[in-house]
């Protein structure tokens, strides 16, 4: 890595620590950013899967779940944070962290997005090529949100540097979209690390293997 390159990640540590990266990301919010519904269902997905309805309802309780989810439809930001955090935070004991659990539900928000009609676009000019399919990630990214910006820089033939600016869920949920990518067009051996530059910026090494 570079000298003076900052590998944070965030503090996951105390329930404290959540609620704290929670509330810094909120307080930068602009009021028109948005995300697709697509995402808010990806995380019930993910709860419904691992803990079963019950722990759907737990999840919808805690926050404020948009009635009558549109899955194309953008929403604010802070619905979807808070939606998320929660569901990370019911899932972290399952699965061995907080971290963890958002890096699935990051794997989740991939495959719903690849299964949306914004992703059917995606499918048909990428087939099943992992290099066409990262080159398109800024395009798809704009699909599902209508902020922030990722960049893609090829460090080699499989492997290569992924930049994210002003993007607000964290390093592990990041890594979770990136890697449910790289499984949707058959990719092996795959590898993701992230680490952050600055609260809203990351960055992120990805490989994967013949």
């Amino acid at each position: 890595m570079r000298q003076g390159m900052t590998m944070e990640r965030g503090r996951w540590d105390t329930p404290e620590d959540v609620e704290r990266e929670l509330s810094s990301r909120l307080a930068l919010v602009e009021p028109t950013e948005g995300i697709r519904g697509m995402h808010f269902a990806a995380v019930l997905d993910t709860v419904r899967f691992l803990g079963g309805e019950q722990a759907v309802a737990r999840v919808v309780e805690g926050g404020d779940y948009p009635k009558d989810l549109d899955l194309s439809e953008l929403y604010p930001v802070p619905p979807f944070m808070r939606l998320f955090f929660s569901a990370a935070r019911m899932l972290a004991p399952q699965l061995g962290g907080v971290e963890e659990a958002m890096r699935q539900i990051g794997v989740q928000g991939t495959l719903a997005f690849i299964n949306s009609m914004f992703g059917a676009e995606v499918r048909q000019q990428v087939g099943m090529e992992p290099k066409r399919l990262v080159e398109m990630l800024p395009e798809a990214y704009r699909m599902a949100i209508n902020f922030g910006e990722l960049q893609v820089q090829w460090t080699g033939p499989r492997a290569g540097r992924i930049v994210m600016n002003r993007i607000f869920t964290p390093v592990a949920y990041n890594e979770g979209m990136l890697e449910g990518a790289l499984q949707a067009v058959g990719a092996q051996d795959i590898q993701v690390r992230g680490w952050q530059t600055s609260l809203l910026n990351s960055e992120y090494m990805l490989a994967w293997g013949d």
